[in-house]
């Protein structure tokens, strides 16, 4: 596959999720490890796929990533984009932040704003961010400097560093749990979900005020349907990287299924959406066989949602094939995932018939695991 053909589709796959990009001077490396040298610099910005990435060196422009691993050491004059399971910046960023990932750990400065998604989010004592800090963490943990506003969600956060204005986890679980430590300092307002717990140490500094505000539903069903486009695509994407580490034979022989036995793969899917519930009801009724009713509906449910990922696979896979005939598809595995999975969700998320053609995908993939277990257990 081209420079250009590559360039195409990473890039491409980025901007349907985010913003257009300026034009500059591109590299491109998709590998299954990525590695930019401490002594080398990129004059624009780099595109990079693979299980691991690790930037010691610098980049002029931006750097829009997807692997397992990322860690940045070195420096980003542009904004660092990406999609991984860890996601480790210990370097210098001179522009905006804007990562998905299950973990990410900041301890360098960030010139501009900083826009997570994802389970844990560590900003660490050395980490500094110029502007804002806009978070979905599950949890988190504030031992750094952030000049702006914190904006957050989730169940805990704990803020030993420094807040330079606002500091906002209102719309979140009624579970969550705030504290702020000796350290921590606030020098604008606080606010919080009324229901939620707050521990205000002894030492604790807070300018402005503290505000329990009631959580209310976002009435911008705009802004609401986006946020959960982006989420859903991002969560996908660190889901299917982690499927295809260690799985990238069955990924590529679930995807010659689809092509080769489509009407059968079709079959066995919508037989395994039905009969699976039927059966653990079954399983229920006996009282005896709850446990595995449960166990089995949970495996149906998890099969259920990967089943899209793995049609989103070969989505992607059908159209590196169409821009090159001689593409290596096992090479080019993370992109067909990243490219089929931004284009696929955008269809689902259509109104009225994007429910139909998600069922229709799950359906299929699910067919195609259903068809390859029996095969190998028939080997």
């Amino acid at each position: 596959m081209t420079n250009k053909i590559k360039t195409f589709i990473v890039s491409g796959s980025f901007a349907l999720l985010l913003l257009p990009f300026a034009v500059k001077a591109a590299e491109v490396k998709a590998e299954a490890n990525v590695y930019l040298p401490q002594a080398q610099t990129v004059d624009g910005n780099l595109y990079a796929a693979g299980n691991d990435i690790t930037i010691d060196g610098e980049i002029k422009g931006d750097l829009i990533a997807a692997a397992q691993t990322i860690t940045i050491n070195g420096r980003l004059e542009g904004d660092l984009i990406a999609a991984a399971q860890t996601i480790t910046v210990n370097g210098e960023v001179n522009g905006n932040i804007r990562i998905a990932a299950n973990s990410a750990y900041l301890n360098g400065p960030v010139a501009r704003n900083v826009n997570y998604i994802g389970n844990t989010l560590a900003v660490g004592q050395n980490a500094k961010i110029g502007w804002d800090l806009l978070s979905s963490a599950i949890n988190t943990n504030i031992m750094g400097v952030i000049n702006g506003n914190y904006t957050g969600t989730g169940n805990s956060i704990i803020l030993s560093g420094k807040i330079g204005k606002n500091f906002n986890f209102a719309k979140s679980q009624n579970t969550q749990i705030i504290t702020l430590a000796p350290q921590a300092t606030i020098n604008g307002n606080l606010y919080y979900n009324d229901q939620a717990q707050l521990n205000l140490q002894e030492g604790s500094s807070i300018a402005g005020q503290v505000n329990p505000i009631k959580n209310k539903t976002d009435n911008n069903k705009t802004v609401t349907a986006l946020w959960s486009y982006v989420y859903s695509v991002f969560a996908a994407i660190i889901i299917g990287l982690i499927l295809i580490k260690p799985g990238k034979k069955i990924t590529l022989g679930m995807n010659e299924l689809i092509k080769k036995q489509t009407t059968s793969v079709i079959v066995w899917g919508v037989l395994a959406f039905l009969i699976v519930p039927m059966a653990a009801l079954i399983l229920i009724v006996t009282i005896i066989g709850i446990p595995l009713a449960l166990m089995l509906i949970a495996a149906w449910l998890l099969m259920l949602w990967l089943g899209k990922i793995i049609t989103a696979i070969f989505i992607g896979q059908a159209l590196i094939t169409r821009f090159s005939k001689h593409s290596d598809r096992e090479a080019n595995l993370t992109l067909s995932l990243i490219l089929g999975i931004v284009l696929a969700y955008l269809i689902f998320a259509i109104p009225y018939i994007g429910w139909i053609i998600s069922l229709a995908a799950t359906c299929i993939g699910l067919g195609a695991f259903m068809i390859y277990v029996r095969q190998r257990n028939a080997n």
